[in-house]
């Protein structure tokens, strides 16, 4: 577990939630899928960690992130810690030595459930799909065309109270597209072992157009 991830009360978050009314997110790179840059979705105070995972999906790209390995070896975590501000976040890698992909294929970003959700990337919503994950828990997937890259979907799962429409344009980290879903009453979240919390987190994902 990160020793610095913050316990956030609901005074907290309360106060979180109206700022998030009147100010805008700090611009954040958070990782890149060829030419393609992916925002950092959320305020970057209610982040309580970023993993990344394999997916078995051959649609999927693969993902270049940004900012320094929090798991990774002594050796190069003794030279990420020296990384000037502003170089990127601190990440995980969840799925090392799993077999089911390229590890960064996917990228959980924790947070409390109710925390806004700002677009990643310029683009035009493209779908909007309430479904089942994992066969019995209730969720919604938003997809968005970019406005750079034709080929590219960008693919967020786990959100709630969706405040967009299908064609909208969006621009990263301006407009508001949800919040953070609560999933952990309904599956385990592997994100919940590097957290304070259980794991509570905005899924996203980059797949080639179909």
């Amino acid at each position: 577990r990160a020793s610095s991830t913050p316990l956030l009360d609901d005074n907290t978050m309360s106060a979180a939630r109206a700022m998030a009314t009147t100010q805008l997110p700090k611009q954040v790179h958070l990782a890149s899928a060829g030419d393609l840059q992916l925002m950092l979705p959320i305020f970057e105070h209610e982040v309580s960690a970023i993993g990344y995972h394999p997916v078995s999906d051959n649609n999927v790209v693969s993902l270049v992130p940004t900012g320094s390995q929090a798991n990774s070896s002594l050796i190069s975590r003794a030279v990420n810690w020296v990384l000037p501000d502003g170089e990127g976040p601190l990440y995980f890698l969840m799925g090392e030595g799993s077999g089911a992909g390229n590890v960064t294929t996917s990228i959980d970003i924790g947070a409390p459930a109710g925390s806004v959700i700002y677009a990643p990337v310029d683009g035009t919503v493209a779908g909007i799909k309430s479904y089942q994950a994992k066969g019995k828990c209730e969720d919604t997937e938003i997809r968005i065309q970019p406005q750079s890259q034709s080929r590219f979907q960008v693919i967020m799962t786990h959100v709630d109270n969706t405040s967009i429409s299908l064609g909208q344009p969006v621009k990263a980290g301006e407009s508001r597209l949800g919040a953070v879903r609560s999933m952990d009453a309904c599956m385990a979240q592997s994100l919940g072992r590097y957290t304070y919390d259980n794991g509570n987190h905005l899924h996203m994902q980059v797949e080639l157009s179909r």
